[in-house]
């Protein structure tokens, strides 16, 4: 396995009760670890202290999809060249990091989805539908059907992931997506566990997030007509 010019990057906005135990479990695959703190209450630089950590933080929340972007601008900034992104909630498990690894080439044109296994969680109806969904639309929009459009556990070529986007928020996941299918690059998927519980705090907004997601789609699906007429490039 691989991990040359890696790091993971780890968006943290508002989870004191997991970002530590999160870290320490992703720590002992050896592999650099960068924290956004996206404005949590608690900062996280309180909570986790650690040399082999680097955290960027803002003073204020903006969103996840600009907590990826800053992160990726840092790892770009200390050499690497790639990032394997997680979230702080403790929804994903540091043991699926070597099956990203196993895949992992150093192909600067490939993303790695990590589908998440709903089958043997017990994921809310939410999740399930809102997944279906948006498997949908990125199919229409980008003619490659990929498993797990919702997942925030991919590995990312750094200069795309820091590249300059209008969308803020979780949607900012799904628009780098597409946008990577545009650009040619090539999507593998990798099989993950996935917990929901009590303890995991979520702030996707039901509402105001959807509504983001469903203006993205109509840009994305627009600007798809636009590139099979020629009219864009």
């Amino acid at each position: 396995m691989k991990s040359h010019n890696l790091s993971i990057l780890i968006p943290v906005y508002n989870n004191p009760l997991t970002i530590a135990k999160v870290v320490n479990e992703v720590l002992e695959y050896d592999i650099p670890v960068i924290i956004v703190d996206d404005g949590s209450d608690v900062r996280v630089d309180l909570l986790v202290k650690n040399p082999n950590v680097t955290i960027v933080t803002h003073e204020t929340n903006m969103g996840k999809g600009v907590a990826l972007r800053s992160g990726a601008l840092k790892a770009k900034e200390l050499g690497y060249d790639f990032c394997l992104t997680m979230d702080g909630d403790a929804q994903h498990y540091a043991s699926d990091i070597p099956n990203f690894l196993s895949k992992f080439s150093g192909n600067p044109n490939e993303l790695i989805i990590g589908v998440r296994d709903f089958e043997n969680c017990d994921a809310p109806n939410s999740s399930i539908v809102g997944r279906q969904i948006g498997n949908f639309w990125v199919w229409v929009e980008s003619g490659t059907w990929v498993s797990d459009t919702q997942t925030g556990f991919r590995l990312y070529p750094v200069d795309f992931l820091g590249y300059p986007s209008s969308a803020t928020r979780y949607e900012f996941e799904i628009e780098n997506l597409v946008r990577f299918i545009w650009s040619g690059g090539m999507i593998s998927q990798v099989d993950v566990k996935t917990i929901y519980d009590d303890s995991r705090v979520t702030h996707f907004d039901k509402l105001k997030d959807n509504l983001y997601m469903i203006r993205l789609h109509a840009k994305l699906v627009v600007m798809r007509i636009f590139l099979l007429k020629g009219i864009i490039k």
